[in-house]
């Protein structure tokens, strides 16, 4: 990488995250974090209390805030970029500069030892990792990167730009959008888990003939497991993000840019609103329905439909303000039941001294 901080703020310039660019000509061979960088480094800041140290030991480029590049302005080897929002500067800047290119590997664009179906649609800018499956009349679009040992059932569509990584499975019939990042081990549309039972309590499994859909830019990380419905479809909206080892089951719409964070389950036909924040190991019975902008934290466990935005946590959730006031007085639960116990044997000998009056 040899690239100069006026040619990245030409990529940029137009939007909020490059307002201005100082001293253009300045190159760099690399991005590094801010803790730890070299000479030749371009790093990203928006902490006032690195000052400092940037100035003692300066990196070649630095993407920063207004009031930091003003305090570095002296420091006349630094390349400097302005940037109103330094994390989403950090995000969009490596996307197109310093993102693993996964169309560059080393096998033949379909592997030998991948199974193709004769009537998947396969375009010439997609490619198949070995031992990878393709079923019949899968659609997959431009540029879609099949992996090592993925299977993809009959009749699924995923659409241009994404990727299917190492030992993801497709369940059949269902679509994937643009853009969607499928991580290793995820399994996506398996059989919902749907059963009745007899008067002798035995279980019979009710067919699970449904899809599921992952709309644009979502993404499903490693060993993320989500059911198909029963009928009909288990959707995730545009802009979703979910992390590692979480469960959607059957017939679960997750509403756009939501977040699940790791361990997270969610029970069946329950819906999220938009921009819902789902801390980890977070518990959701099913049928509940959970408005827009709520965050969910501390294992919550929701057990009854939240029907105003906010932050809740624990189980059953209590909107968090209540909770930080409960956990307070649990800590001292003990404390406070010895007072009682003293005030109440107070009360008891005045109550004996007054009687004998």
């Amino acid at each position: 990488m040899n690239i100069s901080i006026g040619e990245l703020y030409e990529r940029f310039k137009n939007t909020p995250y490059a307002l201005e660019v100082r001293r253009p000509e300045v190159r760099f061979s690399e991005f590094s974090p801010v803790e730890q960088y070299t000479a030749g480094s371009l790093v990203f800041t928006d902490d006032p209390d690195r000052v400092e140290a940037l100035r003692r030991s300066p990196p070649a480029a630095l993407v920063t805030t207004q009031a930091i590049a003003d305090a570095l302005e002296d420091v006349e080897e630094l390349g400097i970029m302005v940037s109103h929002d330094v994390k989403l500067a950090h995000a969009f800047m490596r996307q197109a500069f310093d993102d693993t290119d996964y169309n560059d590997h080393e096998w033949p664009r379909i592997h030998p030892s991948a199974v193709v179906h004769d009537t998947a649609q396969v375009p010439d800018s997609a490619t198949v990792g070995p031992c990878a499956v393709v079923g019949s009349n899968v659609v997959l679009g431009e540029r879609v990167v099949v992996q090592a040992n993925a299977v993809i059932e009959t009749g699924a569509v995923i659409g241009d730009d994404t990727l299917v990584l190492a030992g993801v499975f497709v369940g059949r019939y269902c679509r994937i959008g643009r853009r969607v990042r499928l991580k290793p081990g995820c399994v996506i549309g398996a059989e919902g888990f749907g059963f009745a039972r007899d008067e002798n309590k035995h279980y019979h499994r009710i067919p699970q003939k449904g899809i599921v859909v992952l709309e644009d830019d979502v993404l499903i990380s490693a060993n993320v497991t989500i059911d198909r419905a029963t009928y009909h479809e288990t959707r995730v909206a545009r802009g979703t993000k979910i992390d590692a080892l979480c469960h959607l089951a059957h017939n679960v719409f997750i509403d756009e840019d939501c977040i699940l964070v790791a361990h997270t389950g969610i029970s069946g036909s329950t819906r999220f609103g938009k921009r819902v924040i789902a801390s980890g190991q977070t518990g959701v019975l099913d049928h509940k329905v959970i408005t827009d902008d709520v965050v969910l934290v501390h294992r919550a466990g929701v057990t009854e439909d939240i029907t105003e935005p906010g932050m809740y946590a624990a189980g059953p959730v209590q909107p968090f303000r209540d909770y930080t006031r409960n956990m307070s007085v649990f800590k001292k639960l003990y404390d406070l039941l010895q007072r009682v116990r003293a005030l109440e044997k107070q009360l008891s000998q005045l109550t004996r001294g007054g009687s004998n009056r």
